[in-house]
């Protein structure tokens, strides 16, 4: 007789068990990586060579995406002793694998893109019959729409007298003033180029539009009413 009880633990309480100890014995560098985390724990038919009657078994934690590179192998390693400690010895069950996996989160709506918003093979996004390079482009634009303003959207711009054609990506007017919005850290305005596109800038200003704001393409993205509103108020001020 082994005296196992072949029953499986609760896998809240054991992985939050688990962060506790981690935590007690100095690993708690571990514990922000399985922080709002949940874990499955599955049996095998298989016995795990490791105790007489056991059997081998897996626990896959689902963890932040972000976090998912944080474990390394050294992590793994300094989790299988700890889990040897927290998981009960009489339940019949030896952990012989450790699967690290993302947990699935639903979209927010600000999140869900459309269908018909995804790039082509040439990079361009066909949206509301217009075109746009980023999705980020198509979040300012899709604020843009709302405001008393009047705007172009990536719309070619002939440079007279220079035979120069350029693309801002936002040509705008409010109250008869004139700027321009452009998204930074897209494909097409990495920060690499960044020298090139002031130099761009330039361009315009020969021309007596001098306002030009540029915009992280990250904040554009998570932040579009943000940004269109600094860009109003700072042309209105202009």
């Amino acid at each position: 007789m082994t005296g196992f009880t072949y029953i499986v633990p609760d896998a809240e309480a054991f992985i939050h068990t688990l962060r506790r100890y981690l935590q007690t014995i100095g690993q708690g560098h571990i514990v922000p990586l399985l922080m709002n985390s949940t874990c499955d724990i599955t049996t095998s038919s298989s016995f795990s060579r490791i105790r007489w009657d056991a059997y081998a078994t897996t626990i896959t934690f689902y963890v932040a995406l972000e976090n998912i590179p944080k474990f390394t192998n050294d992590v793994k390693k300094e989790l299988f002793p700890a889990i040897d400690v927290v998981f009960p010895k009489n339940a019949g069950y030896d952990i012989t694998e450790i699967v690290i996996a993302p947990f699935l989160e639903s979209p927010s709506d600000d999140d869900k893109i459309p269908l018909d918003t995804f790039p082509a093979s040439d990079g361009i996004i066909e949206y509301d019959s217009l075109k746009f390079r980023s999705q980020s482009e198509i979040r300012v634009y899709d604020v843009l729409k709302k405001r008393n303003a009047l705007f172009f959207a990536n719309a070619t711009v002939v440079l007279g007298n220079k035979n120069i054609k350029r693309e801002p990506d936002f040509l705008i007017c409010q109250n008869g003033k004139w700027g321009i919005l452009e998204v930074m850290g897209e494909q097409y305005h990495p920060s690499a180029t960044a020298m090139k596109d002031h130099d761009r800038a330039r361009l315009f200003k020969d021309y007596g539009l001098s306002f030009i704001e540029f915009y992280e393409a990250q904040k554009c993205y998570n932040e579009p009413e943000s940004v269109v509103k600094d860009f109003l108020t700072r042309l209105s001020k202009a």
